[in-house]
Formats: structure tokens, C-alpha cells, sequence
């Protein structure tokens, strides 16, 4: 069942990470589609809507922190603002 998550956070550095987050590389592999949303200011707030396909890929993340804490950190997220939001398919 295909799941459609918004992710936020904020960067230390946002060129750095528009331009070396790991992203793709990381979750790209297990059919994780990605669109980045910033705010028009040079702001270090970054949105991120994943399309995910296999919900109990998910379950894995969040039991799988090493992979997503290592990931994260190396890319610069404040892990700390971190916040995921689920898409509801009915109201």
C-alpha cells in the first residue's frame, strides 16, 4: 500500500545540503520517490514529500535508527526538528 509522507527539518547549512544530502543514494535503492520543498528565504527549513510503496519499509526505518541517524547527521539535519507527517486518504 503506497504511503505519502511529509518530512521537515532543518539543515545546518542549507547549499550544503542542496548539494550533498544522500538522500537518492540512501532511499532511492527501495523505491522512494522524493520532492524537496524550500521557502523562497534563505531559510535552513527543508520539506520533503516521499512517496513510499511499501509501508513496512517504514516499520524498518523507525526500527532501524543507525541507517537514518547516520544518514541525517552526515547530511547536516537538526535532528532535533525533525517531524514526519502522514498523508490521509480519507477524511
Amino acid at each position: 500500500m503506497k504511503k505519502t509522507l511529509m518530512i521537515t527539518h532543518q539543515v545546518k547549512d542549507l547549499d550544503y545540503w542542496l548539494k550533498n544530502n544522500s538522500m537518492e543514494e540512501t532511499w532511492g535503492p527501495h523505491g522512494i520517490k522524493f520532492k524537496i520543498f524550500l521557502k523562497h528565504s534563505k531559510s535552513n527549513l527543508v520539506g520533503v514529500l516521499a512517496e513510499i510503496e511499501d509501508y513496512k519499509f517504514i516499520e524498518e526505518l523507525v526500527t532501524n535508527t543507525t541507517l537514518v541517524t547516520s544518514s541525517m547527521k552526515t547530511d547536516g539535519v537538526l535532528m532535533e526538528t525533525l517531524e514526519i507527517l502522514e498523508a490521509v486518504e480519507e477524511i
